[in-house]
């Protein structure tokens, strides 16, 4: 019974080891792929619309600042996985959305293509709704 004993805890001690490090494994591979370098997102709409802004460093934060012809602050952003989506309202009427952007990365332009929903109205609502081509430039 003696010589069973440590033959017993070798092998639950290499059992517990390997599902340790296999554990460590997934966990690393797992983890999300370093955010990219500050990038700036222009995406020109309509005529002669064009709304700009800042990818946060830190995912999961917001922009700060919306280059747009109204004051307008993000509420919703995210920027991964080929997806770029932003929604912003009025910051001085919170309830009004100002922008909606969802776009894709199309993969032989490197542009994000999707739709894009704009109220560049004043005191009433102006709404325009078309395609969307956002270009991503390092600064």
């Amino acid at each position: 019974m003696n010589r069973a004993f440590p033959a017993l805890a070798c092998a639950s001690l290499a059992l517990i080891t390997s599902l340790a490090v296999s554990t460590a494994g997934l966990a690393a591979a797992k983890k999300p792929a370093a955010r990219p370098n500050a990038k700036s997102i222009t995406c020109p709409f309509l005529a002669n619309g064009r709304v700009s802004f800042d990818v946060p460093a830190k995912e999961g934060d917001l922009p700060k600042e919306i280059d747009f012809d109204y004051d307008a602050k993000a509420v919703n952003f995210s920027f991964r996985d080929g997806n770029l989506f932003l929604l912003a309202v009025d910051e001085g009427h919170p309830t009004r959305v100002r922008i909606m952007i969802s776009a894709q990365l199309n993969k032989k332009s490197g542009a994000y293509e999707g739709q894009i929903f704009t109220d560049t109205g004043g005191n009433q609502l102006m709404l325009d709704n078309g395609p969307v081509r956002c270009t991503v430039e390092p600064y």
